[in-house]
Order: C-alpha cells, then sequence, then structure tokens
C-alpha cells in the first residue's frame, strides 16, 4: 500500500480503536507532527515506523504484507534487519566508486591513446600502473554493487554478469600491467580482445538491468538501454569510438540505478 493509501488505513484503524493522535504517538513514539504527515499521506515512513505504528493499533504486519499493501517495497527482496544497513553502505560506495571511476577512466583513455598512437607511457611506468590499478579497483567496486543489487532483485542474469565482468577486468588488466615491463603481445590486438569481451558481456549486463524494468522503471530502462547501445558499439570494432562518447551517459545512469536501490534498502531499515 502507497501513500495516500497508508494514511487513510493509519487513520482508519486508530479511529478504530478510538485513539486521538496524541494516544497513539504516546504508543509508538512518535511525535504528533510525524503522524499527521503520514496520515495526509505527505511522507512514506520507513517500515520500522509502520510496524511500530500497527503495533500500537494491534494491527499485524506480517497481514499487511501478505494481502500486498506494502509500501514500496516489493521491488525487493526481504533484507533482515541487522543487513539493511550494511547492504546500503555497499550500495552507496558502489555508486560514489562510479564516479571515482570515471575520472580515472579520463585519465586512463589519455594513457592509452598516448601509448597507441605514440608509444608512450605519458605517466611513466609506475604512473601508468597506478592508473590502471585505481581504474580495476573502482570499477571492481562498481560492479560489486550491481552484484549485490541482483541478489536483492533475484534478478540471476545480473549476478552473473557482474560477475564475468568483475572476472574480465581483472584478468584484461592484469596483463595491461604486466605489457607495461613485458609485451609480448601487440598492444592493439589486446585492445581489440577486451573491446569484443566488454561488448558481449555487456549485451548480458544490458538484458539484466533492462529486466529490472519491471520494478525500478525509467532509470532501469534508460541504463539498459544505453549499455547495450555501447556494447553492440563496441562489438563492432569500427563503432567502438562512438561506445567511447557513450560510456559517460551508460555509467552515469548505472550510477543513479544503484543510488535508487541504496534508496528503496534505507525504507527497509
Amino acid at each position: 500500500m502507497k501513500q495516500p493509501e497508508l494514511g487513510l488505513k493509519i487513520t482508519e484503524l486508530r479511529k478504530q480503536k478510538g485513539f486521538t493522535q496524541e494516544e497513539l504517538v504516546e504508543r509508538c513514539n512518535i511525535n504528533v507532527r510525524t503522524l499527521q504527515r503520514i496520515e495526509n499521506g505527505e511522507v512514506s515512513p520507513r517500515s520500522y515506523t509502520i510496524k511500530t505504528i500497527l503495533s500500537a493499533l494491534d494491527y499485524d504486519y506480517e497481514s499487511l504484507q501478505e494481502s500486498g499493501e506494502t509500501v514500496g517495497m516489493d521491488k525487493i527482496g526481504p533484507i533482515p534487519q541487522k543487513e539493511a544497513k550494511s547492504i546500503r553502505f555497499l550500495l552507496t560506495l558502489a555508486w560514489i566508486s562510479g564516479i571515482l571511476f570515471l575520472i580515472a577512466a579520463v585519465f586512463e583513455g589519455v594513457a592509452d591513446f598516448m601509448r597507441l598512437e605514440e608509444d608512450e607511457l605519458i605517466y611513466g611506468q609506475w604512473g601508468h600502473m597506478a592508473v590502471k590499478v585505481l581504474v580495476v579497483l573502482f570499477n571492481v567496486l562498481f560492479m560489486y554493487g550491481f552484484l549485490i543489487s541482483g541478489k536483492l532483485l533475484k534478478n540471476y542474469l545480473m549476478k552473473i554478469a557482474s560477475l564475468l565482468i568483475m572476472a574480465a577486468v581483472v584478468v584484461f588488466y592484469a596483463y595491461d600491467i604486466i605489457s607495461i615491463f613485458n609485451d609480448p603481445l601487440s598492444i592493439e590486438a589486446v585492445f581489440m580482445a577486451e573491446a569484443v569481451t566488454f561488448g558481449a558481456l555487456g549485451v548480458l549486463f544490458g538484458i539484466s538491468i533492462l529486466k529490472a524494468g519491471k520494478k525500478l522503471r525509467t532509470v532501469a530502462f534508460a541504463a539498459g538501454g544505453a549499455e547495450l547501445l555501447m556494447s553492440f558499439c563496441l562489438l563492432i570494432i569500427v563503432l567502438a569510438p562512438l561506445a567511447l562518447f557513450l560510456f559517460f551517459p551508460t555509467v552515469i545512469l548505472e550510477m543513479v540505478l544503484l543510488f535508487k536501490i541504496a534508496s528503496l534498502v534505507r525504507e527497509k531499515m
């Protein structure tokens, strides 16, 4: 049950009990203004607050859930109360890592361009390695957020795609770092292999995000569509430069998606 229906339900139950708002707040330790805003449909309270109010009204919270009268919390699976805080922290860390990933990617782009075109390590060997390590770290943390999201949304394709992308990132970037000191293969060939691999995995990932659109609506459809478009460009090698222009808006949309999921988890705290 969403607002304003939730507020009307609480008002109905309160009047059935013959309680004034002041009498009800004394029983559930919230202030009158908060109760008024809930009853008026102005705010969507956390599950803990709903449970407290319903307990004071002798109304079973579980029966409210079973009857489908939930407050927008059916979008993600059940989360134990003690785990909600750590899950929200990890999701928040993931979307913040997305921001840092974008920043590091700018420096990486400059480094890769100079290496391809001028055969020069613009930041030096150790500087180049440091940039690559930061990109791996922030990319993996960012994708870990989608691994968690896949579990919450019961989206197994998202879990699998996230794991495969994280594994591919570690493998390719490990070679990239090693190649700074010993380069047995053409760097151009490695970049092409990366484009095809991440293009194929990106298609799976994009489809998994679109599947979340049934629950998360517009932002999931936008992020999933952008991911698919960027991935197809990577698969068609001649369109790979276009993927670079799609990269930033795609990651930003995916960050917004993680932020939205973190907000849903917050409602369960």
